[in-house]
């Protein structure tokens, strides 16, 4: 097997639509994290490894821990420290699983309702500072392109029907 240099590597890593897109969720990650703290009076204190278990939980009836770590490709060992931050800041509480007395899910609590909101606010901001630059008509565009892309990316999971 040869191994392929770091300008090949380069290449195929810029030649990668998907590659692009990640990066691009990084760094919009990334500053809305940092301007959600830099607005933070005594709030909550998010990282971004907080925020990478946001769009895998429920908005009703919670996720369970293990469903949790399966969608994020993590043991559950590996969530539970942030799992148990995000409850005790008050984001995430944990209720009876319905199914299974024995079992808990993770759930937004009030708290965390309201932070994710205010998120999305920033996101939405970040949002405006793209079109700024791109145009309003780029930016509704690549929004239907990439709903409709996550769309196809959907069928891609074994259990995309579970999916929040």
């Amino acid at each position: 097997m040869t191994v392929p240099d770091t300008d090949a590597l380069a290449r195929a890593r810029a030649a990668s639509l998907l590659q692009l897109v990640m990066r691009l969720g990084r760094l919009a990650d990334e500053e809305a994290v940092r301007r959600v703290a830099g607005a933070s009076e005594g709030g909550i204190r998010l990282r971004t490894a907080h925020t990478r278990l946001f769009p895998h939980v429920a908005l009703e009836g919670g996720t369970r821990p293990t469903e949790l770590a399966r969608r994020l490709g993590v043991s559950k060992q590996a969530i539970g420290p942030l799992v148990e931050e995000l409850v005790a800041m008050g984001v995430f509480e944990r209720i009876p699983d319905p199914d299974d007395r024995r079992a808990l899910r993770i759930c937004w609590s009030a708290r965390g309702r309201a932070a994710m909101l205010d998120g999305l606010a920033v996101l939405g901001g970040l949002e405006q500072e793209l079109a700024a630059v791109l145009g309003g008509e780029a930016i509704s565009a690549l929004k239907s392109l990439l709903t409709r892309a996550v769309a196809v990316a959907e069928r891609w999971r074994p259990s995309a029907s579970e999916e929040p």
